[in-house]
């Protein structure tokens, strides 16, 4: 502002020497040269650049629930437009008076930006990191851990910024070096989705105290899964609950596995944090409902997807957070210097989805809940 203002005070006087002693009869020339000299540098302000990476788009359970039957509700498949993720990205911006520039905005105060959302295969996701490189986004926010990886490979010696939402260990896949000095170009935040494996059990059998079988579907090798396994294992035991461990790798795996499956009275689905399965979970929400056989989601959405219920942090409000680092990296932060902050975790009942199971509650579960869909 001061060196505006000096520049502004030069110029008034270089102009007032040019036009000699008549200078004051045009001050107003004067005044609408100096306003046409400052406007541009305005308007011209480049919008900041945000590039998003997730798999998907997903398929959105699509069901009712008759008197006596599960059905879907419709053929035709919808598709994920935007990731709670962004949803919850995009709301917080605006509260932060940031504006997505778009020609119905043509004006408006605050900073403008464009936000690129790239969904698609893993082979795509890496083209598409590849495209914001080339492009040099002001940033990227990399949706799940796999999302991440590929960022960080992508974008090696690039040095863009790339913000984190949707990973349960930061500093063990080596995408940081501590939660409170992250150090080099990845900070964002924690999701803690293995860290509630254990408690997701045990709220599950409190839900359905005859939980005889729990069957857990993950991709074989798959590091947050393999250590949410070792707990939902550790706290089965305890509680006499039957553990089945299936592997897939494909949505065609998953979808196989489940319409083969011989399920029975007294079991359970646990969905595990695995990109795979998340990324397909349509597929398991419709055949819990379609066999009665409850899901228990580790996210939010899950539970309003159809999930009996759901014990995780909330994906719109990761997203949400995720605007608080975007808008200090802009003003000038460094996102190494930017402590990586985590998502408190809710619980969510899905009084719908229990009615169409044929699940009757306890009033002891439903105190519990953070929310409950109705």
């Amino acid at each position: 502002m001061l060196q505006a203002t000096g520049w502004l005070a030069g110029t008034w006087q270089f102009l007032a020497r040019l036009l000699g002693r008549d200078w004051s009869r045009n001050i107003a020339t004067i005044s609408l040269l100096l306003l046409a000299a400052a406007t541009p540098a305005v308007a011209q302000e480049k919008p900041l650049e945000i590039g998003v990476l997730a798999l998907g788009p997903r398929p959105i359970p699509d069901w009712r629930c008759g008197p006596g039957s599960y059905q879907l509700a419709s053929a035709e498949r919808r598709t994920e437009t935007k990731p709670f993720y962004v949803l919850g990205l995009l709301d917080e911006l605006e509260k932060l008076k940031y504006v997505e520039d778009r020609p119905e905005n043509a004006g408006k105060p605050g900073r403008h930006f464009v936000l690129d959302l790239r969904m698609g295969t893993l082979a795509e996701v890496k083209g598409y990191a590849r495209e914001f490189v080339r492009k040099r986004v002001d940033m990227i926010v990399a949706v799940a851990t796999v999302a991440v990886q590929v960022a960080q490979e992508e974008t090696r010696g690039s040095g863009i910024p790339i913000l984190m939402t949707g990973v349960s260990d930061p500093v063990g896949e080596g995408f940081v070096k501590s939660l409170a000095q992250p150090g080099g170009t990845i900070t964002g935040v924690s999701h803690q989705l293995v860290q509630g494996s254990a408690k997701r059990v045990e709220l599950f059998k409190e839900m359905m105290p005859g939980l005889q079988r729990l069957i857990a579907i993950r991709r074989p090798g798959y590091r947050p899964s393999e250590e949410s396994m070792a707990d939902v294992r550790s706290v089965a035991k305890d509680l006499h609950i039957e553990l089945v461990d299936w592997g897939v790798t494909s949505r065609q795996e998953l979808e196989a596995a489940l319409s083969k499956a011989d399920w029975r009275d007294g079991d359970g689905i646990m969905i595990l944090p695995d990109s795979l399965i998340i990324s397909n979970v349509d597929l398991v929400i419709e055949t819990s409902l379609e066999h009665r056989v409850p899901a228990f989601g580790l996210q939010d959405f899950m539970a309003d997807w159809g999930a009996v219920a759901a014990y995780g942090p909330s994906a719109f409000e990761a997203g949400a957070h995720d605007a608080l680092y975007v808008d200090k990296i802009s003003k000038g932060a460094r996102p190494g210097d930017l402590a990586i902050e985590p998502v408190d975790p809710i619980f969510v009942v899905n009084l719908k989805a229990a009615e169409c199971l044929g699940v009757s509650l306890p009033l002891e579960v439903l105190r519990q809940a953070d929310r409950v869909i109705r």
